[in-house]
Parts: C-alpha cells; sequence; structure tokens
C-alpha cells in the first residue's frame, strides 16, 4: 500500500517574500531530499494567480525546481480571494479551511494511510474540519500567532482551531522555545507539542544578488531589513539612533529595508519615509530576495534586529552564516534562542529605544577580537540548528512515527 506526505503552506511556493516562505522553501527542500522511496508527495499550496501583486515568478520557478527531485503533484487551495492574496482577513481563513478539509478527505478516500503537515495561521481553522483517522499522522506548524498582534478576532479563531487540531488527532509543532511557551499558554499539552527548531539549510544570499548600496555607505554601515510592519520595530531603531546622535555618539549610515510585495508604499512605509528624510538613513520599501546578501558586505559594521514581536527570526541566522556582525537584537521571542547577550551578539529589551541606543553602542565600540569571537559562537549556533536535519526528523516521525531526534 502506497503511503502519501501532504504538506499544506500559504507561503513559499507562489512567492517567498517572508520569512515564513523562506523557511517552507528549505523544508519542502529538505522534504525532497528524505522523502522515502513509496512515498507519494503531494504539495497544497494557497493559490496565487499570476496578476496577484503578491505571486514571484522567479520564486515559484525556484520552488517548482526543488520539487522536480521527487515525484509530486501539486492541489492549489482557495481561500476566496480570486488568487490575490496567499494570507487575507478571517474570512478568508475560514473559506481555506473549508476548502482545505475537502482536499485532505479526497486523499485520505485515495489514500489508505498518510502523514499531513499544515504549516501557518491560515490554515489553524482547519483542525475542526477533520476527522481523528489514526491511520494518518498529523501536524500543524504554526510559524507565529494571533497573540502576537493582540489580534482578538483572530485569537478566538486560534483558539477554537487548536483545540479543533488536537481533537482530530495532530501534534502541534513548536518553531523556538518561545513558541512552545505561547502554545501552553493557549491551554496544549506538554505532551502534544512536538519541537521542530526552525534554522536554515545552510546557503547563503551571495553579495552579487544584493542591491547595491548608497554612496553614503561605502564608508561603513548598518542594516536592518524585515517585513514593513510596525512589530518590526523599525520606528524604535530611528528613536535609538536619535539617542546616540544626541549622546555624541559617531552613528554609521542605516540601510533600512522595510520592505513588502504588494503594489506600492504603504502607510507605514510613507510614515518611515518622513522619518527618514531627516536622518542618515537610506530607506528600501520594495521586496528584493537579494537583501540578505547584503550580510556578506566588506563595510557592513552590524546588523540590528529592534524587532517588538518575533515568533522565530532568522535574520540573525543568516547574519552568522553569512559572518557579519555583531547582531544586535531585542530580548523578544525566538531571538532569545538565537542571540545571547556578550556572546552571539548584544541584547535589548523590546520597545525601548534607550535601551537599544545602549546595546548599538556595545556594538559599535566592540573591539575585532570580541567581535570575531561572537561571529565563531554565532556560526556553531547556527550549524546546530540545521534545518534540513530537523525536517528530516519531522518526516521519519511523519511516515514512521519516530520520535523527533534533532
Amino acid at each position: 500500500m502506497r503511503h502519501v506526505l501532504v504538506v499544506a503552506l500559504h507561503d513559499g511556493f507562489y512567492s517567498a517574500a517572508t520569512g515564513a516562505g523562506l523557511s517552507n522553501q528549505a523544508l519542502l527542500a529538505a522534504v525532497a531530499e528524505h522523502l522515502p522511496d513509496g512515498t507519494d508527495l503531494v504539495v497544497a499550496p494557497v493559490h496565487l494567480d499570476p496578476t496577484s501583486p503578491e505571486h514571484d515568478h522567479t520564486a515559484h520557478q525556484r520552488t517548482l525546481a526543488i520539487l522536480d527531485r521527487v515525484p509530486h503533484e501539486v492541489i492549489p487551495l482557495s481561500n476566496g480571494t480570486g488568487g490575490q492574496t496567499r494570507f487575507g482577513d478571517l474570512s478568508a481563513f475560514q473559506h481555506l479551511a473549508k476548502d482545505s478539509a475537502r482536499v485532505i478527505k479526497d486523499l485520505k478516500r485515495d489514500y489508505g494511510s498518510g502523514a499531513f503537515v499544515a504549516i501557518d495561521r491560515p490554515f489553524v481553522g482547519l483542525g475542526p474540519h477533520l476527522s481523528d483517522d489514526s491511520l494518518w499522522n498529523i501536524v500543524y506548524l504554526p510559524r507565529s500567532s494571533a497573540l502576537h498582534h493582540a489580534d482578538v478576532e483572530h485569537t478566538d479563531w486560534e483558539s477554537r482551531g487548536l483545540i479543533g487540531w488536537l481533537r482530530a488527532g495532530a501534534t502541534i509543532g513548536a518553531i523556538s522555545t518561545h513558541m512552545r511557551e505561547l502554545l501552553q499558554d493557549q491551554a496544549v499539552p506538554a505532551d502534544r507539542i512536538l519541537d521542530v527548531p526552525n534554522g536554515l539549510t545552510g546557503a547563503v544570499v551571495p553579495l552579487s544578488a544584493a542591491p547595491p548600496i548608497p554612496p553614503e555607505a561605502e564608508n561603513g554601515f548598518l542594516l536592518a531589513f524585515g517585513r514593513a510592519a510596525p512589530y518590526k520595530g523599525f520606528d524604535d531603531l530611528l528613536d535609538a539612533l536619535d539617542h546616540l546622535r544626541s549622546r555624541g555618539v559617531p552613528v554609521p549610515h542605516l540601510v533600512l529595508a522595510a520592505v513588502t510585495d504588494d503594489g506600492g508604499p504603504s502607510a507605514y512605509q510613507l510614515h518611515l519615509r518622513r522619518r527618514c528624510s531627516d536622518l542618515a538613513v537610506t530607506l528600501w520599501t520594495r521586496f528584493n530576495r537579494g537583501i540578505p546578501g547584503l550580510l556578506g558586505h566588506p563595510a557592513l559594521g552590524g546588523v540590528i534586529v529592534p524587532s517588538r514581536v518575533e515568533p522565530f527570526g532568522r535574520i540573525p541566522l543568516e547574519a552568522f552564516i553569512a559572518g557579519a556582525g555583531p547582531v544586535v537584537a531585542t530580548t523578544v521571542g525566538g531571538l532569545t534562542d538565537t542571540v545571547i547577550d556578550g556572546v552571539t551578539g548584544y541584547t535589548a529589551a523590546p520597545r525601548s529605544p534607550i535601551a537599544l541606543a545602549d546595546a548599538i553602542q556595545r556594538a559599535l565600540n566592540a573591539d575585532p577580537q570580541t567581535i570575531a569571537l561572537m561571529g565563531l559562537e554565532g556560526r556553531q549556533l547556527a550549524a546546530d540548528r540545521d534545518y534540513t536535519r530537523t525536517i528530516g526528523a519531522l518526516v521519519e516521525h511523519l511516515l514512521d512515527r519516530r520520535p523527533m531526534t534533532c
């Protein structure tokens, strides 16, 4: 009897403009590497139409090349937006839950046994639509939570969804220590939580793929990048730079990539643009997959992650692998797993521009030997979190019900 592994995801197939999307592409690559003979692979992505501003042809082709390594079937899922957005509002989540349940029901009819992993918040409402089937091993792997954004409507939906997943016999994956604690706070029993620590595959974006830096940055610059959203803490970073300048601290030019992959500058990006016009800051607003390549730039003097919320936080690991540093990050969420004060970087309390300014000043004053030692510690930490090994263990757990050992 043939088995099937079903992977449902909302980003990383038609696009990869978020940390979740990049992690999902890495997950698919690891699945393709570890898929055993005799197991069919079905990938079920939230559909994005080529007319969507979020659709990225290059990222899509990269994903298809990954999947071409193994026999597979693609079953697009509808979230009711006509393929225009991979995330959407609560109504999109509800529509996606029903369409996903239909697909899983058909697959269960076609396969006597199998495994199913659904990735991230858009699938949280699917659990209540699933029946407990002991022949299928099920994992729900959230990469974030509505609790991170104080979203009451989504929080209630998420709570009901988690209960539904548990009743369907699923285990819930935790991508970081922080996410494990958050799940337990949401009444998920500890023995129903599976540690699936997020990480990188070891590949780095080359400097040759990076956009050119502005002339002001050629003699040294700081770098911060991420999705253009207030929870990323970019306002706190700009305030911190103001504090440093008021102290008379020389601050290198900041390249701030607060980016989106949709139609045009958002209200928040326009707000940042107004603030940056008064500072020694270059602001980029459009997603560019080459931006992490700047982590290999010889003029880079530091990487700053000022997040107010961060379920995992891949940027420090990208910096460690690329040999960039020092890294300055806030002590929120998954960042506490990777940026250890005085060991792999410098830390500051979230939402505190003064604390962030102090940490940046410590980084600017660090001597080359200290920075080099931090780099060694960071590279070792990144190596210990090899994502290919983690997902290989997840595949074995899903298909053979082996304990996770990664």
